[in-house]
């Protein structure tokens, strides 16, 4: 099995029986259900919120000679229409900034992007501990990135509420 097979498989086995139960109440009209994240980044630590950005987007022109542009990692979730993502973030140092797509396509789009341009709309940065408040526009699933320019091996926090 080539080592992008594994990657795959590992990631569907994850997807299917690892189902991170990170919830978030719910603050609005919609029924008391929760978000469901089917996806987070595999070094994410549940107890203290923290992850690193492990995937990257490289300048692959003549000119950038393979240089790292913009480090990443997403989370994936599930949400209801008026369905609030409220959560705490911070990083341990540089600017970090967080975009929300509407949808798994629009990460593919952004993962193929020349490192990152493109219309994706609202980035929001933090470097001190801010909250997102987020309300589902319609019944989806989402995908919020989490993203820096150049090198970053620092600390993200995430902890949704």
């Amino acid at each position: 099995m080539t080592n992008s097979n594994l990657e795959r498989a590992l990631f569907l086995v994850f997807v299917f029986a690892f189902v991170i139960p990170i919830t978030t109440p719910l603050l609005g009209s919609v029924s008391a259900t929760s978000l469901t994240f089917t996806r987070a980044p595999s070094n994410y630590d549940m107890q203290t919120g923290a992850f690193t950005l492990a995937s990257q987007l490289t300048n692959d022109s003549p000119s950038g000679h393979g240089r790292v542009c913009v480090m990443f990692d997403y989370f994936i979730f599930n949400a209801q229409a008026g369905q609030t993502l409220q959560a705490q973030v911070q990083s341990a140092g540089n600017k970090v900034s967080y975009m929300i797509l509407n949808s798994p396509s629009g990460l593919y789009r952004f993962q193929n992007s020349n490192c990152g341009y493109g219309n994706w709309g609202p980035v929001e940065g933090f470097t001190s501990q801010t909250t997102i408040n987020w309300v589902a526009p319609s019944d989806g699933q989402y995908v919020i990135i989490f993203l820096t320019n150049g090198f970053y091996s620092g600390k993200v926090f995430f902890t949704p509420q």
